[in-house]
């Protein structure tokens, strides 16, 4: 596998950060405009982040260590994304609990494999992103009508405001060594953002 450039690197995990922050206050706007029922929605977002996955996967086939684990991790997320359309808040509850597993064994197995964990940085992103939905969509689910527009604009700032940090911090710097390190950065940024939809 050729290696990446971590300018390039960089660069590219920048650009899926500022689109994940415009994608989540594009879904928070129309969840809470009620285009959609939460059900529907919730379909529409599984489909998504199937579709997602599933292209994801390909590049699987450029790391040459066995990845067979992952491959099979993969195949019962794409399972879980299919299944039956939640109808009651239960039935939401159950199958997020199980994405939420899943998921989080394909991240560890990402995040624990160095040939891996640079090229899914991105998918990485998009994880999170799913994950921030399922919090949004389950209030949905639950009919609050709290005002989570405030709390959500309060993370959304405080996410741009971390974009622009690590943008002015690895631009200076964008070495081999800072990595792992502008990884760490990245979760804890969306989980500021997560914060924001709990605490609404």
């Amino acid at each position: 596998m050729k290696n990446i450039d971590p300018n390039q690197f960089i660069d590219k995990v920048i650009v899926a950060l500022r689109k994940a922050a415009v994608n989540l206050e594009e879904f928070q706007v129309k969840t809470a405009l009620g285009k959609a029922e939460a059900k529907d929605k919730y379909e529409e977002v599984k489909k998504e982040f199937n579709s997602f996955i599933h292209d994801s996967e390909y590049k699987i086939k450029e790391v040459k260590e066995n990845i067979e684990d992952l491959k099979a991790k993969f195949d019962e997320l794409h399972i879980q994304l299919v299944l039956g359309k939640a109808e009651t808040i239960d039935a939401f509850k159950k199958q997020k609990k199980q994405l939420l597993i899943t998921l989080h064994e394909i991240e560890v197995k990402i995040k624990n494999n160095k040939a891996l964990n640079r090229i899914y940085a991105v998918t990485l992103i998009e994880i999170e992103q799913f994950k921030i939905k399922l919090e949004i969509l389950e209030k949905k689910y639950q009919n609050e009508k709290k005002e989570t527009k405030s709390s959500f604009q309060r993370g959304k700032k405080e996410f741009n405001s971390f974009i622009d940090k690590i943008t002015a911090k690895y631009s200076k710097k964008k070495e081999e060594s800072k990595l792992e390190h502008f990884q760490k950065e990245i979760n804890e940024a969306f989980s500021h953002f997560k914060k924001a939809f709990s605490n609404s």
